[in-house]
């Protein structure tokens, strides 16, 4: 990923609408937001390798050991992101008076720790 990309908006080649801080001109710290995708990249490996667990008949004790900790590190991804969030987009718009991106943040703040 080029530090360029992220600093511009994100597209998805899905459609969906995204409500989120896109609306001020910020932008991410480069090296933080390659942190989260690492952290997210190694849940990945972490969780095809506990799939393997089950597919090979490995004892179910040892796979919810290793789902607790696959859920544990997106659970960290996800605090890490919501920290560059609200160093960034939330002070952003807390500077443009802006207090439908605290609401937002409110929002999404009860899905995630669901």
């Amino acid at each position: 990923m080029q530090e360029e990309s992220i600093k511009k908006d994100h597209h998805h080649p899905h459609d969906h609408s995204h409500d989120h801080c896109h609306d001020h001109s910020h932008t991410h710290d480069p090296a933080q937001i390659k942190k989260i995708v690492n952290r997210l990249a190694k849940s990945i490996g972490h969780l095809e390798s506990v799939k393997r667990m089950v597919e090979d008949g490995r004892d179910c004790t040892d796979v919810l050991i290793q789902l607790a900790a696959v859920r544990s590190e997106i659970n960290n991804a996800g605090k890490a992101l919501l920290k560059e969030h609200m160093a960034h987009c939330i002070v952003e718009a807390v500077e443009e008076n802006d207090g439908e991106a605290v609401e937002k943040l409110n929002d999404v703040i009860d899905k995630f720790m669901k």
